[in-house]
């Protein structure tokens, strides 16, 4: 009897020791469903739990990194990362934390490059996702890890997959030489690329707007992110070097801005992030961020560019 006793007390003790530990708990003033179960007030938040918002936000605290997700929104919560399935979440103080922003055509890894930095991301429809930086540098990489797009404090952007072109690259910056090696940093995502291609010596210290393809396991010089095989280079005309902030540019038969499937797919980024606006505007307000700033996500597209089969389009702002 007494070994009996002894095998079953082991089996318990097996069991709670294999259920896991808490990583931090969840509160709403509504209801809230955690793995499909309706929970009213606050819960315990477990590895992989899917915490599924109704009308009114809810917010995870897990060590000293707040989330906040929005109303009608969905997550599934982990002790180092957050998979964002829909709606709008903003991450304080997760330096350490990503956020992966999942649609049916892409998959985007952000964090927040400072300790104390916020970042805000919104999905804005089924293949668009909105990343805003409110304090802090964020940083936006696609499922393999390559850096698209580094955000300053105040700066938002909207990406969606580029139509046609799944690994193509397009972007506008100044092109620079540096020990035999070429460099442009695009105005729109702040990524730093190395360009390899023929006739780039002659468009050093020019608006240019550039069209290639990543070169894979390419090893990037210069503190650049990747490496891109250049297909196309052109110099910017006057007008659009000004209109993406970039200095001079060709007197006449420049080129103005990216066009058929690029320009599609930034109306279809831009129209996404206006949709995303509302909610994350709400988030906003509800975790003491200016108003203004958060429907700055939905504002106007003064940029655009694409990267690895993604476009990005956005404005710079001051929150």
């Amino acid at each position: 009897m007494k070994t009996v006793t002894c095998l079953v007390l082991m089996v318990c003790v097996g069991t709670l020791m294999g259920a896991g530990s808490s990583i931090g708990i969840v509160r709403s003033a509504g209801d809230f469903q955690v793995d499909g179960s309706t929970i009213r007030g606050n819960s315990t938040v477990f590895e992989g739990n899917l915490i599924e918002t109704s009308a009114v936000r809810s917010i995870v605290q897990i060590g000293g990194t707040q989330i906040t997700l929005g109303s009608n929104s969905s997550a599934k919560v982990y002790s180092d990362h957050t998979v964002l399935q829909s709606g709008v979440e903003l991450m304080r103080n997760g330096e350490k934390r990503m956020i992966e922003a999942v649609t049916p055509k892409m998959t985007l890894k952000i964090t927040s490059a400072d300790k104390g930095g916020v970042v805000m991301v919104a999905m804005g429809g089924p293949n668009t996702v909105n990343v805003f930086a409110t304090s802090g540098v964020a940083e936006v990489r696609n499922s393999s890890g390559f850096l698209l797009a580094s955000l300053n404090s105040g700066m938002q952007l909207a990406f969606a997959p580029q139509a046609g072109a799944a690994a193509s690259t397009q972007m506008k910056g100044v092109l620079e030489s540096s020990n035999g090696r070429f460099f442009l940093t695009d105005t729109t995502n702040k990524a730093r690329m190395e360009l390899r291609g023929p006739d780039l010596a002659k468009f050093v210290g020019k608006s240019v707007q550039v069209t290639g393809s990543t070169i894979p396991g390419a090893a990037a010089a210069g503190g650049a992110s990747q490496v891109i095989q250049v297909t196309k280079i052109e110099q910017l005309s006057q007008q659009a070097a000004k209109a993406a902030g970039l200095p001079g540019g060709a007197a006449a038969g420049g080129v103005a801005a990216a066009g058929g499937a690029a320009a599609g797919a930034a109306g279809g980024a831009a129209a996404g992030a206006a949709a995303a606006g509302a909610a994350a505007a709400g988030v906003g307000a509800a975790a003491g961020i200016g108003t203004a700033a958060v429907v700055g996500i939905g504002a106007a597209v003064a940029a655009g560019g694409t990267l690895g089969g993604l476009i990005a389009t956005g404005t710079l702002s001051t929150p």
